[in-house]
């Protein structure tokens, strides 16, 4: 996810904002830009279903297997974990409406729309499955539901807030088309975005944290425009502060940690003030720092990350998506 960019006005903007802790960030970055190997977007299907009744019987006979540990720090494998994924998929039912009108689950609709976390980047070059964050997140909610989940990717690696906005837009519209002609709507529209604004960040007068609030304010106003209010916009934080391309690497590890931090801060401000916008903060589990979570180029996660990262964003859109329901719910007389 690293682009060429001039390295004069990288050292130019370093010296002129923090000096010279930030011109040797800025040189260590260039070092690291110079090292970095791109690597492939996944193969396979870019849209698929995750269906409740594979899970159910997944459950049945193993218990759920959620990597990610859940804020309530509750036992997250074996039989407790399934017993909790039953448990709510039970209440999604009797409480949420996740049924149609002959008692089957009502399907969820989940669309993800992002750069390079969102095409696969750092997955298996030779699997063929699609991209792993997508898919895992519609895997756990299904689970945790107790309904079948669809999910649609459209992404462009290494591409801006702005890009995603100009380029993308259209393929929204496009999907939101399709999902009416069939009689649903998304339920769900993910922006996985962040990584290609901050990282040039300061650069130019357009690569500021102004600059962004605004423009993932009017991406998000207009995906709004096109899908309505039965959609919620969710906004992940991106765990770049555990990459370890950056690991023991001073400056820039703490640099790019408090980068990373002030641009989640303004998806997490505009998830305050819009309605039907959610945040998803990072989840802090320790296994983040390990390596072995992480693909070759050390910025993107592999399979196994993106199940980790996939199961903790699935979580917090359930229960976001539990909570509304419940809420919407008249108290009993």
């Amino acid at each position: 996810m690293f682009g060429s960019r001039i390295r004069g006005k990288v050292l130019r903007a370093a010296v002129g904002t923090t000096g010279t802790v930030a011109v040797i960030g800025a040189t260590q970055a260039l070092w690291l830009q110079a090292r970095y190997q791109k690597l492939p977007d996944a193969l396979g299907p870019r849209s698929g279903v995750a269906t409740f009744a594979q899970h159910a019987r997944q459950l049945q006979s193993e218990g759920a297997r959620l990597v990610f540990k859940p804020a309530s720090k509750s036992a997250s494998t074996g039989a407790a974990a399934a017993a909790a994924a039953a448990a709510a998929a039970a209440t999604a039912v009797a409480t949420t409406g996740c049924q149609d009108a002959n008692g089957g689950a009502r399907r969820k609709n989940v669309l993800f729309v992002g750069d390079s976390l969102v095409t696969g980047v750092g997955q298996d070059p030779n699997a063929t499955c699609g991209p792993a964050l997508p898919r895992a997140v519609a895997e756990f909610m299904a689970k945790y539901l107790g309904v079948d989940v669809s999910w649609t990717a459209i992404g462009q690696t290494g591409a801006s807030v702005t890009t995603l906005h100009s380029k993308l837009l259209p393929a929204v519209v496009e999907e939101v088309a399709k999902k009416r002609a069939s009689g649903q709507h998304l339920d769900v529209v993910v922006v996985v975005c962040g990584l290609n604004d901050f990282k040039h960040a300061y650069m130019s007068r357009r690569n500021t944290v102004a600059s962004f609030r605004h423009d993932l304010s009017t991406f998000v106003e207009a995906i709004q425009k096109e899908t309505g209010i039965q959609s919620t916009i969710v906004l992940p934080a991106l765990p770049v502060h555990c990459a370890p391309v950056f690991d023991g690497v001073w400056p820039v590890q703490p640099m790019v940690a408090r980068l990373a931090s002030w641009w989640d801060r303004e998806k997490e401000q505009l998830a305050q003030h819009v309605r039907k916008v959610a945040f998803v903060h990072n989840n802090e589990d320790e296994r983040w720092f390990q390596s072995k979570y992480w693909a070759a180029d050390g910025i993107h996660p592999n399979d196994e990350g993106y199940r980790i990262w996939g199961e903790h964003i699935g979580y917090s859109i359930a229960e976001h998506l539990l909570k509304a329901a419940q809420a919407a719910v008249p108290p009993a007389t």
